[in-house]
C-alpha cells in the first residue's frame, strides 16, 4: 500500500479527514519550501500537494500564478523538485502529491518521471490539463511504478464523467468544488455532499474536496 493509502486508511479507522496543503514548489525558494513540508507536517497537514511551477497555469487565478512566476524566476524545474522530494524523504514520510501541468512531464519523458519520480519519494500526480482519456501512457507508466495517478471531477461533471474519472484515478479522487480557476472565494458550494454522495457511488477511493479557491490573494 502506498503510503497515500496508508495515510487515508490510518484516518478511516480513527474516524478523521484528510487535509491537504498545496504549496508552490520553490516559493519563495527550495529552502523555504522544504522547511514549510516540515512545519505543514508538524502543524496536522495529512498530505502535501507540491505545485510544479509552469508557465502557463491555465487552471490557477493570479495567486498561484504570481507564484510559479517567482519560482521559474529561480529556475525551479520538474527534475529540481524532484530532487527536493528525496532530501524530504530523509527527514519526512508525509505523502507528497505533484501538481503539474502536462507540459513538463512530456518534456521530462512520461516513463522516466515516473521512475525518477517513485524513487525519490512522490506519490502521486496530479495534471489538471491532462484528461484520463489522454493519459494512456502516463498511467501505464505511473502505476506499473506505483505512482498514484489523480484525476479531476467538477460541479459539472455527469454520470458518465464520474465513471471515467474513478476508473482512472488510483490513491484519492480529487473533486474541484468550485468551478473556474483557483481565487479568492467568500464560501463554497451547498452541493458538495451531494455530489461527494454521487462519486462514491462509483468507487472504494477515497475523495479529496479541493478548496484552493479560499486562498486568499
Amino acid at each position: 500500500m502506498s503510503r497515500i493509502g496508508k495515510k487515508f486508511a490510518e484516518l478511516k479507522d480513527k474516524g478523521g479527514k484528510a487535509l491537504i496543503a498545496y504549496i508552490m514548489a520553490g516559493d519563495p525558494s527550495l529552502e523555504d519550501t522544504e522547511r514549510l513540508i516540515i512545519e505543514l507536517e508538524k502543524a496536522g497537514a495529512d498530505l502535501i500537494e507540491l505545485g510544479i511551477p509552469f508557465s502557463d497555469p491555465l487552471a490557477d487565478g493570479p495567486t498561484i500564478q504570481k507564484a510559479a512566476a517567482r519560482a521559474l524566476e529561480q529556475d525551479v524545474s520538474l527534475r529540481v523538485v524532484i530532487d527536493l522530494v528525496k532530501r524530504i524523504r530523509k527527514v519526512s514520510q508525509v505523502p507528497i502529491i505533484f501538481m503539474s501541468y502536462y507540459n513538463p512531464v512530456f518534456k521530462y519523458g512520461e516513463e522516466k518521471f515516473a521512475t525518477d519520480a517513485v524513487k525519490a519519494g512522490v506519490d502521486g500526480i496530479i495534471v489538471p490539463d491532462l484528461p484520463p482519456e489522454e493519459a494512456g501512457s502516463l498511467t501505464a507508466f505511473a502505476r506499473g511504478k506505483g505512482l498514484d495517478t489523480i484525476f479531476l471531477l467538477a460541479p459539472t461533471s455527469d454520470e458518465d464523467r464520474i465513471k471515467t474519472v474513478c476508473s482512472s484515478s488510483t490513491g484519492f479522487i480529487y473533486y474541484v468544488s468550485l468551478t473556474g480557476v483557483t481565487g479568492t472565494r467568500e464560501g463554497l458550494s451547498k452541493d458538495i455532499k451531494g455530489m461527494v454522495r454521487r462519486i462514491k457511488t462509483h468507487t472504494k477511493n477515497p475523495v479529496a474536496v479541493g478548496k484552493r479557491d479560499l486562498v486568499v490573494d
